[in-house]
């Protein structure tokens, strides 16, 4: 029996499966009444928490959890979250208790010795530098929050990095499945959104279907789609493991409709520089079946562009009146005011508090009335405003090490996949926070752990066909 299970947690199926029912659980906050969305879904949640649990007490290898991990992050719907009644805060503790029962129980049972692997020591430092702010600010329970988040992302990745073997199988797949599954929330919005309307015209009101706002829940459509190109390292995997295959390409070109759909403008920007690097990667290397495939993905995004050419010149539009407006300000939607203009801002919070910063746990959302602490939109002013120079540093060294280990593994088959989505990633950063928040950084330090214990390939390539010798 245990033997079944196994095959079915090696397979591919498998994370298609958790991905549905992911799936399920998110869609209720589309159709579910409001007073009922926050208990349904929690209670669905088990479905997901209850086979987390499970999978760490029964089997060693924790690979088997990571499909579960990165899912919860994008199960929760509901619009503007709130623990409102004893039985719902009730179901959430029981949740985290469950998560924490199988990983406490893992690493006795498998008796897992820590090591502190390529990035350990930089989430530690970064977790102290989170603790020293609140030596002289004011404590509560959302600092308490904000400051357990450096340390839980360092026990994720130890734990990760102690515990699997070579797992870039299962956590391929997992990013091709959360791909489809993240574009199909905001094609669900887009259906909902249609169904509300009459008399509507698809392609010429496209954009005018959304709902005034488009949010996942979870967080909000930037950080959807930064994620949505995070995953594409899924495809860029199978498009060298199978050249002769155009799913890759058809996959990758799904996910980027669907972004330049969202109006993500930065999402659209460097979904469009990781589209050109891969076009000028697979040129270069000259493999006759992934340039065929790639020609076929060019033809075909140009025949969408004739056929639904209301929309591509609505966006092109859109584009040029944007380039029109004289205020920077409002052209970066209100950055300015979050990194530098704003007694409040990123700067103005660093040159207050140079050193250590004034903390995680921010003043009140400064753009708006919006009860929420403010996210500075950009790695680089979030880590100076929250953590000072002594932040930034840390941050630096981190990066530096994740360039090591990327060094470590550069012939490890994949490795220019993570290398790729990463860079891209971070850039966007830039103007958008990626850096330890909260999904962005579970992620991508699963991924680390996973890179961790890749092994090296010998890799023989072909003009004419890929032929790869996995040394196991």
């Amino acid at each position: 029996m245990k033997t079944r299970i196994e095959n079915f947690l090696n397979g591919r199926i498998y994370p298609y499966v958790i991905v549905l029912i992911s799936l399920i659980i998110w869609s209720f906050s589309l159709y579910l009444p409001i007073e009922s969305q926050m208990s349904v879904t929690l209670y669905s949640l088990f479905l997901l928490t209850i086979p987390f649990c499970l999978l760490l007490i029964f089997f060693k290898n924790t690979a088997y959890t990571i499909p579960i991990l990165y899912v919860i992050l994008f199960t929760l719907g509901i619009q503007n979250m709130g623990i409102d009644t004893i039985d719902v805060a009730t179901l959430g503790f029981i949740h985290i208790i469950l998560v924490l029962i199988g990983f406490i129980y893992h690493l006795i049972r498998y008796r897992v010795h820590f090591k502190l692997k390529t990035l350990g020591l930089s989430l530690i430092l970064a977790s102290i530098s989170f603790m020293i702010p609140l030596i002289y600010q004011p404590f509560d329970e959302v600092s308490l929050i904000l400051i357990l988040l450096l340390p839980l992302y360092t026990f994720i990745y130890l734990f990760y990095a102690n515990t699997l073997t070579d797992a870039r199988k299962t956590l391929m797949r997992t990013f091709v499945a959360l791909g489809l599954m993240l574009s199909l929330q905001i094609v669900a919005i887009w259906i909902k959104g249609y169904t509300l309307l009459v008399d509507v015209n698809i392609f010429e009101d496209f954009f005018d279907i959304f709902p005034e706002q488009i949010t996942p829940g979870w967080g909000n459509i930037n950080d959807l789609t930064i994620h949505l190109t995070l995953f594409t390292a899924g495809s860029i995997y199978y498009l060298d493991k199978y050249p002769k295959s155009i799913f890759p390409y058809l996959s990758i070109g799904w996910n980027a409709f669907w972004i330049v759909a969202a109006e993500a403008r930065g999402s659209i920007l460097f979904m469009f520089i990781l589209a050109l690097i891969l076009v000028i990667y697979i040129f270069v290397r000259r493999n006759k079946y992934q340039m065929i495939n790639t020609s076929i993905a060019i033809f075909l995004a140009i025949l969408l562009g004739v056929i639904i050419f209301p929309i591509v010149e609505y966006l092109w539009n859109e584009f040029i009146e944007t380039l029109k407006n004289q205020d920077l300000n409002k052209i970066l939607t209100g950055r300015l005011d979050l990194w530098i203009d704003h007694e409040l801002s990123a700067w103005n919070l660093f040159k207050q508090y140079p050193i250590f910063g004034y903390g995680w746990n921010t003043p009140s959302w400064i753009l708006n009335s919006q009860n929420r602490i403010t996210v500075y939109h950009s790695t680089i002013f979030q880590v100076l405003a929250t953590a000072g120079i002594v932040g930034l540093i840390i941050l630096l060294y981190q990066w530096v090490m994740i360039g090591k280990l990327f060094y470590n593994k550069r012939k490890s088959f994949g490795i220019f996949g993570f290398i790729l989505v990463y860079i891209i990633t971070q850039l966007h950063g830039l103007i958008d926070n990626t850096q330890y928040m909260v999904h962005y950084s579970i992620v991508t330090y699963v991924m680390f752990a996973v890179i961790e214990n890749m092994s090296v390939d010998i890799i023989n390539i072909n003009h004419n066909e890929v032929l790869y010798e996995i040394k196991n």
